[in-house]
């Protein structure tokens, strides 16, 4: 499609003309799945993000006529869209780093539903559960960050009664966790900070 045809397109479809943009949604379908693609490395993601990109040329139609190259618009609007869905993912799977040394493969879409909040209270939960002493070196670990030495210190215990606390405390939140999960996860992981 020449440069002239393309901008005649725009124009016909900021003037409404449905039949642009279904022509539109043809021409650019084909060139924005790979690029996204590449960018997200998943095709389920990059059918969403070029649905979401038409969804916006759609909603700055009227801008888009008037553009000098609104081609760019539409490839920088997928692309900042694939970026921002990278770094939300990186987000998330900081945040799902807190279940470490996942040693069975677990299902992208059970991942997906269990969000960090729900995970968060989950640990809360059980963690509430724990005898005092066990909650005080859970939370003084992962909630402080203290090492097992300034613990162990500061409750005046051995530093392997505060390794032997915090293993048998993290086997218990694991086992809780799989419970209430109902087994959909194999929480056969190490809780790390939260």
């Amino acid at each position: 499609m020449s440069i002239y045809d393309e901008k005649d397109l725009f124009r016909r479809m900021a003037n409404g003309e449905d039949a642009a943009f279904r022509e539109l949604f043809h021409e650019y379908n084909a060139r924005l799945l790979p690029f996204i693609y590449k960018i997200c490395k998943s095709e389920v993601i990059a059918e969403e993000m070029v649905q979401e990109v038409f969804l916006r040329v759609w909603v700055n139609r009227e801008e888009l006529a008037y553009m000098e190259r609104p081609a760019s618009w539409i490839f920088r609007v997928a692309s900042n869209l694939s970026v921002s869905y990278l770094r939300s993912l990186q987000g998330k799977e900081r945040q799902l780093l807190s279940i470490e040394n996942i040693t069975e493969p677990v299902a992208d879409n059970v991942l997906e539903e269990l969000t960090t909040r729900e995970l968060q209270v989950l640990i809360e939960r059980a963690v509430s559960q724990l005898p005092p002493k066990r909650q005080q070196i859970y939370r003084l670990s992962r909630h402080e960050g203290l090492s097992h030495k300034e613990i162990a210190e500061q409750l005046s215990l051995s530093q392997n009664t505060v390794k032997d606390q915090l293993v048998i405390s993290l086997k218990y939140i694991r086992e809780y966790i799989y419970k209430e999960w109902g087994g959909l996860i194999p929480v056969l992981v190490l809780i790390a900070a939260i």
